[in-house]
C-alpha cells in the first residue's frame, strides 16, 4: 500500500518548498507527481528529488481538468506498480481538487497496489491570500477539501493580514489542522498525525471547476540574449502588477538567475549553470487575460535589444 499526500495552494504559496522539505525526510521508496498550468515546467527542475525517486511532470493544465486528467490517471496507475511507500502530488496553483476522491475511486480496478489517501495539505500565502480568496473560486475549494492548512510566509505579513487569513480559513475549513509557518517548516510525521485525526472529514466529491475556459492565460518568454541583473529587475517590476506569478530562469551578464515572483514580491537570485538551459525561460501567469501579451512585449522592448519569443 502506498501512502498518498496531496499538496495544494495558490501560486507561489510555497508548495515546492514544502515538497522539498518533506523529501529530505524520506528514507523509503517515494514518488512525486508535479503539476503546472504552463506548457513549460519549472517546478520539476526545482524539486530536489534524491536519487531513486520517481518524478512525473504533468504540464499545460490542471490534473483535475479534462485537459490532462487522463495523463494524471495514467501516472497514478503506472506508479501503483512501482513499489512506492509514499507518493506526493503537488497540484498547480489554481487547481480545484473537488473531484480527487472520485478519481481515486475510478482507478481502483486498474491499479496494481492500493493507495492509502492521507489527505490534502493546503498552503496559504499569508501576504496575498485574503486578496485573492474572494476572486478565485479554486482557492475556496482547496480549503474546503483540505484536512491541514499551513499559513506560510508569516514573516512577510502583518497582524491584520494574519488575522484575515485565520478568519477565512476557519470559516471555510473549521475542522482542518491549522499551522503558521515560514519557509513551509513542518515535519512529515506531524502532518500525518494531524491528517489521521481528521480522516473522513472531506466533503463529498464534486465536479472540479477547472476547465479550459477557466484556465488563466499563461505565456512563456524565451530568449538567448543576456541582460544585466538591473535590467531583469526592471522587466519584472514592469510586468508584476499584471500577473499572479512569474517563475523560471533568466540569462544575465552575471550568469543565470532564478526568478520566483508572486504579486509584488519579486525575487531573482543567482542560479547554477546546470539549472539554466542556455536560454531565458520565464513562465508568466496573467491576472489580466490576453492583455498580458502586449504588456510583456512592451516591457521586454525596454531591456532586450532583440525580439523575445512568447509561447
Amino acid at each position: 500500500m502506498t501512502e498518498l499526500l496531496l499538496l495544494t495552494g495558490f501560486l507561489g504559496a510555497g508548495k515546492t518548498t514544502l515538497l522539498n522539505r518533506l523529501l529530505e525526510e524520506q528514507n523509503v521508496k517515494t514518488g512525486v507527481i508535479v503539476n503546472e498550468f504552463s506548457q513549460t515546467g519549472v517546478d520539476g527542475q526545482l524539486v530536489k528529488a534524491p536519487a531513486g525517486i520517481d518524478l512525473v511532470e504533468l504540464n499545460n493544465g490542471s490534473i483535475f481538468c479534462a485537459c490532462i486528467k487522463d495523463s494524471f490517471v495514467s501516472a497514478l496507475v503506472q506508479l501503483s506498480g512501482a513499489g512506492l511507500d509514499r507518493l506526493f502530488v503537488e497540484a498547480s496553483g489554481l487547481a480545484d481538487p473537488a473531484n480527487f476522491s472520485a478519481i481515486l475511486d475510478g482507478i481502483r480496478p486498474y491499479i496494481k497496489a492500493p493507495y492509502h489517501y492521507l489527505g490534502s495539505v493546503c498552503l496559504v500565502d499569508a501576504l496575498y491570500f485574503p486578496k485573492y480568496f474572494k476572486l478565485l473560486p479554486a482557492l475556496r475549494r482547496q480549503l474546503e477539501y483540505s484536512q491541514a492548512v499551513l499559513i506560510n510566509k508569516t514573516d512577510l505579513a502583518d497582524a491584520d493580514q494574519l488575522a484575515q487569513c485565520r478568519q477565512l480559513i476557519r470559516q471555510t475549513a473549521p475542522e482542518a489542522y491549522l499551522c503558521e509557518t515560514t519557509y513551509a517548516e513542518v515535519p512529515y510525521d506531524r502532518l500525518v498525525r494531524e491528517l489521521a485525526d481528521r480522516s473522513g472529514q472531506s466533503p463529498v466529491a464534486q465536479a472540479s471547476s477547472n476547465t479550459e475556459s477557466t484556465r488563466p492565460k499563461t505565456v512563456t518568454l524565451s530568449t538567448g540574449e543576456a541582460i544585466t541583473p538591473q535590467q531583469l529587475a526592471q522587466f519584472l517590476r514592469d510586468i508584476a502588477p499584471h500577473t499572479y506569478r512569474i517563475k523560471g530562469f533568466a540569462l544575465t551578464t552575471e550568469g543565470p538567475y532564478l526568478v520566483n515572483c508572486t504579486g509584488q514580491v519579486l525575487i531573482s537570485k543567482p542560479a547554477s549553470a546546470e539549472d539554466c538551459k542556455e536560454a531565458t525561460s520565464l513562465v508568466i501567469i496573467s491576472s489580466i487575460g490576453l492583455v498580458i501579451v502586449s504588456r510583456v512585449l512592451e516591457a521586454a522592448k525596454k531591456v532586450y535589444s532583440s525580439p523575445v519569443n512568447l509561447l
